[in-house]
């Protein structure tokens, strides 16, 4: 999936529809739930090559040798801060950031998956685009802002896993799925609550979350547990990002059983948010998903080590430590090389 800066293969601006993995379970954040799903049906599995032809593969990250594994896919899933359907912008306003980015890395051949979380704050290469796709310049900035860019759907998606692509020495990005903040409250209406315990202090954006208590979820609570930031505990977004983790972590028995409960289960989330996500998946994949997924399991999520600072902008920037972004790429798309090959 690549992206032509010359605008010349632009990106339909058409909303396609979005599948929804309902063993692997939703992520949310600032308002926005992520949908972390697979096409099973388009993962083929690559016959095994000499020894020669795996040395042949041989590429240095940071100065380790390594070869990349077989049998991976990697899925980009998004949480915007917008409300309301998703549709095409007419111009450029700075809206539609992604408060949630989160890479699904499925290796098909050992039946597991891991999912990790990518700070909003990572200062990286980003293409402006205009409205249309056509490609303007390239600036160091937010990652966030990656989406902000192009048509505000699928334009705006794939300028974003190009960003993603770059930050992580060019991996290949099989697919996307964007969802806007309203799908939140509808997905946590479906499963009847999520429960978890507050960790952080909620008294200025809700007091009804008391840090200490655990609480099942009203939708509107749902809200702000994964879209708050600003004066909840320490305000940062690793904060926030743990607890997206958290929710999620709840939140997965909970479509898994309702999924073996009602086979249609499935196709109900994805009636009910289809008007808020924008996907390159087809309705196929969505179908075949909440059973193909269920026998994977999942790995623990790794962390990229960095630290934050305030910029020139007054907005946080997160500085990414390239040894600990080395390794976490390393450790999920390669297998190192003996010094002795």
């Amino acid at each position: 999936m690549h992206r032509r800066k010359d605008g010349a293969d632009k990106k339909k601006i058409m909303r396609k529809l979005v599948p929804l993995c309902v063993a692997v379970a939703v992520l949310l954040v600032m308002g926005v739930i992520i949908s972390l799903s697979i096409d099973q049906n388009t993962i083929e599995t690559e016959s095994e090559g000499t020894e020669e032809d795996e040395l042949d593969d041989i590429v240095e990250i940071n100065g380790i040798r390594c070869i990349p594994k077989k049998n991976l896919k990697s899925y980009l899933f998004l949480g915007l801060d917008s409300q309301g359907e998703s549709e095409a912008v007419a111009e450029y306003e700075g809206t539609g950031q992604c408060d949630t980015i989160i890479l699904l890395v499925v290796d098909e051949g050992a039946d597991i998956y891991t999912m990790l979380p990518l700070n909003r704050d990572t200062m990286t290469e980003v293409d402006s685009l205009d409205e249309d796709g056509y490609y303007l310049t390239t600036t160091v900035e937010q990652l966030s802002f990656a989406h902000t860019y192009g048509d505000g759907l699928d334009i705006s998606c794939e300028n974003t896993a190009e960003a993603v692509s770059n930050l992580l020495y060019d991996q290949q990005i099989d697919g996307y799925a964007s969802l806007n903040m309203d799908a939140i409250e509808v997905l946590n209406h479906l499963v009847g609550g999520v429960t978890v315990t507050i960790e952080d202090d909620f008294s200025e954006t809700d007091s009804s979350l008391v840090q200490g208590e655990t609480v099942t979820l009203t939708d509107e609570q749902a809200m702000h547990y994964v879209h708050d930031r600003m004066n909840v505990g320490d305000g940062t977004n690793e904060s926030r990002m743990r607890r997206q983790s958290q929710y999620l972590d709840a939140l997965r028995p909970l479509l898994v059983e309702k999924r073996e409960a009602d086979s249609s289960f499935a196709l109900e989330i994805y009636d009910s948010l289809e008007d808020y996500m924008v996907t390159d998946f087809t309705r196929n994949g969505f179908i075949n998903l909440a059973a193909d997924l269920l026998g994977c399991e999942q790995q623990e999520s790794p962390t990229i080590e960095g630290t934050n600072a305030v910029g020139e902008s007054g907005f946080n920037e997160f500085i990414v430590d390239e040894d600990s972004l080395a390794e976490v790429v390393i450790d999920l798309f390669y297998d190192r090389v003996d010094d002795d090959e």
